[in-house]
């Protein structure tokens, strides 16, 4: 998008963005868990951030070389394999 910030700000309101946005809530506080897989955008970590503050496990999926980010300590875990994951999620 090439949306100016004033225009980014109007269109946040826009009435597609809410009904989306009530979607993405909804969906967000019936899950149980966060799985934050790496590489991953702005909302990913906006979401991860959310469900922490929830008090939602999240866990990191770092499946491969990533610049490291020493905030990953606020979440329940990072993890670097799949048996790993499944395991901190059922845990």
């Amino acid at each position: 998008m090439e949306w100016t910030p004033e225009e980014y700000k109007r269109q946040l309101m826009h009435p597609k963005a809410e009904a989306q946005f009530k979607n993405d809530i909804e969906a967000m506080r019936s899950c149980d868990a966060c799985v934050l897989v790496l590489p991953c955008g702005r909302s990913a970590h906006t979401e991860a951030g959310w469900f922490a503050g929830a008090g939602k496990k999240v866990l990191v999926y770092i499946p491969a070389k990533q610049e490291p980010e020493l905030m990953y300590r606020l979440f329940d875990g990072v993890c670097t394999s799949l048996p790993e994951l499944i395991a901190g999620l059922i845990l």
